[in-house]
Formats: structure tokens, sequence, C-alpha cells
């Protein structure tokens, strides 16, 4: 199952095609896993119950195991809170 929530407003166009994998897995598949990748402090905020905003998210296919896409943009990773 997917964690990541329907297609995020991002600088991409709406006609635009999402990257995929090797084998045809995007990031609003069921078959994609979302990675979350936090600072130091956001680390410490998270440990101590907060909410951070990751600095990075990366996505995956859960059947090939390929990186396909990932963004470091601010307001793309706010989309992507835990």
């Amino acid at each position: 199952m997917s964690n990541a929530p329907s297609r995020p407003l991002d600088d991409a166009a709406d006609d635009e095609e999402l990257p995929r994998c090797k084998c045809g897995t995007d990031r609003d598949s069921k078959f994609s896993f979302t990675r979350r990748e936090y600072s130091f402090f956001g680390t410490l905020y998270l440990l101590w119950g907060g909410t951070a905003v990751p600095t990075r998210v990366e996505f995956m296919c859960v059947k090939c195991g390929e990186t396909f896409d990932s963004s470091t943009s601010p307001s793309f990773c706010r989309h992507y809170i835990k």
C-alpha cells in the first residue's frame, strides 16, 4: 500500500508525466514506497514527539527496488510529513 497521498502540488505542470521505474511504477502507484530523510534536528524533534518536515523524499518501487524519483524542495517535502 502506498504511503504517498494523491499527487501533490509541486513545480511540475499538470500534464507532465510522472517519473517511473523500469517496471512501470510511479509515485501514485500502490507499489511505491515513500522514504523520508530528516536532518539531525528534525530527527530529534521526531523523537520528542513533534512533527518534522523531511529534508528529502524518495520514492522506491516495492517490486524492483529501484529509487525512481526524489526531491529536496521544501514545498514538495511538506506534502509528505509523517
